[in-house]
């Protein structure tokens, strides 16, 4: 006898995929859609109403398929079948026949669409599907508030910190004796030396150069082109391409740059990165924004090969490999505008910018996005990148020495002050894992750049943690529902800590 698990009924099918869950303007260009006043969107948050369980006698099903080439099929066969389908696909089947409906309803379908991270005891998969989806959608609500009042402001606010989650709850006050607790990872104190005293799996220099490179290109590339019908298939390539890299690891594959963009958003949420692949490629895919000098020189043919594989697997384009003589004044033009005053060779880079991917004006019927993140994610991470250039032009780029006589050791010491600033963070991370129960902890702008460079590489990153800290910190770019007292009672308090512990203000720390 079939397991009675949640059904998908038609008049309850808002929630049965990602489609489904968007906010309501999400299949419109209109701008205007955005700014919409939001008192519609403080209707109470109820769960998805769902039905579980089904009434029919199993008598109704037996012969349901009886003129159908699939009643020879053993049903061990069927659900193997069906769980090689997507969401959609899943919730139009169930519509064909009882029979169909009661075998998608089977668990060992819906577990490999499952976090393997938040399986509950006693809950259906589907259950914690169907959850997981409600809570994507009203975490994309909260994200377009908060999208939607940086459009009105174009200013720094306090729900645009970026944020790090600790997952210990240990925690010391300002008041007791700092200099006796001792932290395992580090084995000195950060101020016992102007160099770092703990040693960094990842290149920072170089990765923080490549980084800030691929955010202005990111910039340029976002400023006539993030909309919600290029959201979408922007995160249907990058699906594809994690596909192919699950299917040959051992093949070098280039992301184009649409790509590498949504890969930079998922790679900023490490928890829900490792999740994702876990469930959806059994294995976390790793990733460097960096690649040798003979990497470079075989990118071209590594690029052809790569859209080879995408178009033998999906049917497909990938990327045009050649733009046609009067297309050129429409590609993008990248300006360096952060690095150009200074003597900054940028070092070779793993993805794809020498082209430019033509989006449909209209999305396939079976768009699914089966990562945790969510559109508004996207759009929301290049904000952070236009607050970090205003705040670096302002107060971080003085760390850059405008003398021309000094331009050659400029970046040098830039970068060695800016690793010592983000040591001092791991090291608070460490030793104040909570403040007062709240398990955020604000970087500044400063410390966030090397701190995203550090997670360019996940495998490395999580080693990193594990080695200093004891667990891998969480990134929560956006944390929509942290109310702002919170948020600023907590900078206050870490600025306090960061005093005491380093003698030293914390928003000035990367100065000499």
């Amino acid at each position: 006898m079939f397991n009675a698990s949640t059904s998908l009924l038609p008049h309850n099918r808002q929630y049965d995929s990602e489609d489904d869950c968007q906010l309501s303007d999400t299949d419109s260009d209109d701008d205007n859609e955005k700014k919409r006043s939001t008192t519609n969107e403080e209707t109470q948050r109820f769960p998805p109403i769902i039905t579980w369980k089904f009434v029919w006698p199993m008598s109704e099903i037996q012969h349901a398929l009886s003129d159908s080439s699939f009643t020879n099929l053993p049903t061990e066969i069927l659900i193997q079948i069906f769980q090689l389908l997507s969401v959609h696909d899943l919730s139009n089947i169930s519509l064909v026949c009882r029979y169909f409906k009661v075998i998608a309803d089977e668990d060992d379908i819906w577990r490999s669409k499952c976090n393997p991270l938040n399986e509950k005891q006693a809950t259906s998969f589907k259950q914690i599907y169907m959850d997981w989806i409600y809570a994507k959608y009203l975490r994309s609500r909260d994200l377009q508030k908060v999208n939607n009042r940086y459009l009105q402001t174009k200013k720094h606010i306090p729900c645009l910190l970026n944020t790090c989650r600790c997952s210990s709850k240990h925690f010391h006050g300002t008041n007791d004796k700092v200099e006796v607790l001792s932290v395992p990872g580090f084995p000195e104190h950060p101020n016992s030396s102007s160099d770092m005293t703990v040693k960094l799996s990842v290149d920072i220099d170089r990765t923080v150069i490549a980084l800030i490179t691929l955010l202005e290109k990111i910039s340029e590339f976002a400023t006539s082109r993030y909309r919600s019908i290029i959201f979408k298939q922007m995160i249907m390539r990058y699906y594809r391409f994690m596909q192919l890299k699950a299917l040959y690891p051992k093949e070098r594959l280039v992301p184009a740059l649409d790509i590498e963009i949504v890969w930079q958003t998922h790679l900023l949420r490490p928890d829900m990165y490792r999740g994702d692949c876990l469930r959806l490629f059994h294995r976390i895919i790793d990733h460097s924004l960096l690649i040798d000098n003979n990497e470079e020189s075989l990118k071209e043919q590594a690029f052809i090969n790569t859209c080879r594989l995408y178009e033998e697997h999906f049917g497909e384009e990938y990327c045009p490999l050649v733009i046609n003589e009067e297309e050129v004044d429409t590609r993008l033009t990248y300006r360096n505008s952060l690095l150009n005053y200074i003597n900054c060779s940028i070092p070779p880079y793993s993805y794809w910018d020498n082209t430019l991917f033509k989006f449909a004006s209209e999305l396939p019927n079976n768009y699914e996005n089966p990562f945790s993140f969510v559109e508004e994610d996207i759009s929301l991470d290049n904000y952070w990148f236009e607050l970090y250039c205003v705040h670096m032009y302002e107060v971080g780029l003085a760390i850059m020495v405008y003398n021309s006589e000094a331009q050659e050791n400029a970046l040098q010491l830039a970068m060695k002050l800016l690793r010592k600033s983000y040591e001092r963070f791991l090291y608070i991370a460490a030793k104040y894992s909570t403040i007062d129960g709240y398990d955020f902890i604000h970087p500044t702008y400063a410390m966030d750049i090397v701190w995203h460079s550090h997670m360019q590489e996940p495998l490395k990153y999580a080693d990193d943690c594990n080695h200093l800290i004891g667990f891998v910190i969480d990134h929560v770019p956006w944390s929509s529902n942290v109310a702002e007292n919170h948020i600023k009672e907590s900078y206050e308090k870490l600025n306090e800590i960061w005093k005491i512990e380093f003698d030293r203000d914390m928003e000035i720390d990367h100065f000499e």
